[in-house]
């Protein structure tokens, strides 16, 4: 086991509360999460997502001198709306420069998902139509099947999520028919997860569970093949 204490950069969009929440439960020391906030002015939501991720070389120089072990971005939005070759782009760009692992909320979803052999996906998301459908179409062209997208209807403003509460969820979760999944896949970092991962009956998984992981695969603190559990790193 690696002993080494590990900082794990963490950049969350401004207004969101729920990224260090989770990830202080998901990750496991000598493993801790240091944030900083992806911030825009601008009005919609559309544009500040994907300031967001356009943003990421300076959210890593926002940590100075802290010896990072690695990254998180932990917004999916940002790579829905930009697509999967902008996003490994930038990614890899910023692998190259600060030689530390640097992985996307969407990139450790997809890793579970293939690790789990999963192709059919439910997807339960609180985002406006037009983010649910370049979700959708993000997928489809990495070779996964949505074969249902709801969520909770929170208008065109997606910071509306960050109000959301874990009953709110899991009432919706109730009603939402997953039927022909492989998976349940709660899709937005600024939603809560936690007590809908811990009380589900069926394989489900989320963007913050998937990048905590995933992080942690990285830098030798969970074994590569072992699928992420809520049940196994959610601290007590």
């Amino acid at each position: 086991m690696n002993n080494t204490t590990h900082y794990i950069g963490v950049a969350t969009p401004q207004a969101n509360p729920t990224v260090e929440i989770e990830f202080q439960q998901f990750l496991r020391g000598p493993a801790y999460g240091v944030f900083t906030r992806l911030t825009s002015k601008a009005e919609s939501a559309r544009e500040r997502l994907v300031e967001y991720l356009q943003q990421m070389p300076a959210a890593l120089e926002s940590f100075d001198t802290l010896p990072l072990s690695a990254f998180a971005f932990a917004c999916t939005g940002s790579s829905y709306l930009l697509g999967e070759e902008r996003e490994e782009e930038i990614s890899n760009a910023m692998m190259q420069r600060f030689q530390i692992p640097i992985v996307t909320a969407t990139q450790a979803i997809r890793r579970e998902l293939e690790g789990r052999g999963a192709t059919r996906i439910a997807m339960f998301a609180p985002y406006p139509q037009d983010l649910r459908e370049a979700a959708v179409d993000y997928w489809a062209r990495l070779g996964f099947e949505i074969v249902t997208s709801s969520g909770i209807e929170m208008g065109p403003d997606t910071r509306g999520i960050y109000a959301l509460s874990d009953q709110q969820v899991e009432d919706a979760l109730g009603q939402f028919d997953s039927a022909g999944a492989d998976l349940i896949l709660l899709s937005g970092t600024g939603m809560p997860t936690i007590a809908a991962l811990r009380n589900s009956t069926v394989p489900m998984i989320s963007s913050n569970l998937c990048l905590a992981t995933e992080v942690l695969r990285r830098i030798q603190l969970w074994p590569a093949s072992e699928a992420a559990d809520i049940h196994k790193i959610c601290k007590k």
